[in-house]
């Protein structure tokens, strides 16, 4: 089914993740993208309102997106609409839940506007293969690299920092606010970033707010790098998200540490998505098997008859 037929139910609890979403969607050329602010109203739509395909986060209010799948595939109606559940703390107990009750996809949060696309592609398109990995870009020998971005305004520390994690990982360099949330929220986001709190226009502060309001930087590791050592300001930094918040001038050897033990918390997320799609796929090939042997077996009785 072409995207310009189509209409997509959004269903997320966050309304500017919601928005955000939802302009990715009529971006890429969805006919309508119907919006639900909870689980309770997903369903009220489905049941009122012609829909194509369910794009659905676990973690909404009144009901879940495991309990809207739930409530659907209960309905003869809408047993068959392909579902989408989103992620950013899904369990292996869910998961399994979530396959056994014929979820087309899961994806673990963050994704790319890309990913999300081509897995809505796969499950519009009835009986396409499982969804792979995205392969990884040709280039220099780096392409398996951990992506690190700092962001300051000042070409010296840019310099520093950049110049102490480039034999071990892919450094991005941005000088102010806008150019850093431009490369968090691409296709290629990176995997960590160190922000500095004080840049002209908008501050660090106002970029880790509007990190947390895109699905591709929801949960993107941020460390706070700043010459800004009072506490209210620390606090302020890690009630937006941050892991860490580190003072200036730094110790190179202890921001290269806690850097380190951050990507291991990437890595892990990495692996998730991959143990879901694995998890999804053997489920596929059951129910291919068992298929095929009752079909044998209908053959086999017809034969001997």
């Amino acid at each position: 089914m072409h995207p310009a037929q189509t209409t997509v139910l959004l269903a997320e609890g966050a309304g500017a993740m919601r928005q955000a979403l939802a302009s990715q969607l009529e971006g890429a050329g969805f006919a309508r993208v119907l919006q639900a602010r909870d689980g309770l109203r997903a369903l009220q739509i489905l049941r009122s309102e012609p829909v194509q395909v369910v794009v659905a986060d676990l973690d909404m209010p009144v009901h879940s997106g495991l309990e809207v799948l739930e409530a659907l595939r209960a309905e003869p109606r809408l047993a068959g609409l392909p579902f989408l559940l989103m992620s950013g703390s899904l369990d292996r107990a869910a998961a399994a839940k979530a396959i056994q009750l014929g979820i087309d996809d899961l994806l673990i949060k963050p994704f790319t506007t890309r990913r999300l696309l081509e897995r809505m592609q796969r499950v519009l398109t009835r009986g396409a293969a499982p969804p792979a990995a995205e392969p990884a870009p040709e280039g220099d020998g780096t392409a398996d690299r951990a992506t690190l971005l700092v962001v300051d305004d000042t070409p010296d520390n840019l310099q520093l920092m950049a110049g102490l994690f480039r034999d071990r990982f892919k450094v991005k360099v941005a000088q102010n606010g806008e150019k850093a949330l431009s490369i968090c929220q691409s296709d290629a986001p990176p995997d960590v970033i160190l922000l500095d709190v004080m840049m002209p226009g908008m501050d660090g502060f106002e970029v880790a707010r509007r990190l947390r309001e895109h699905h591709t930087s929801e949960y993107m590791p941020i460390i706070f790098v700043t010459a800004i050592t009072d506490e209210m300001a620390r606090h302020k930094g890690l009630s937006l998200g941050a892991i860490d918040y580190v003072f200036k001038p730094i110790d190179p050897e202890l921001l290269k540490l806690r850097v380190s033990n951050l990507m291991v918390y990437v890595e892990h997320r990495k692996q998730l998505q991959k143990d879901m799609d694995l998890l999804r796929e053997n489920a596929q090939l059951r129910a291919e098997v068992q298929r095929l042997s009752s079909d044998l077996l209908r053959l086999q009785t017809t034969v001997d008859a």
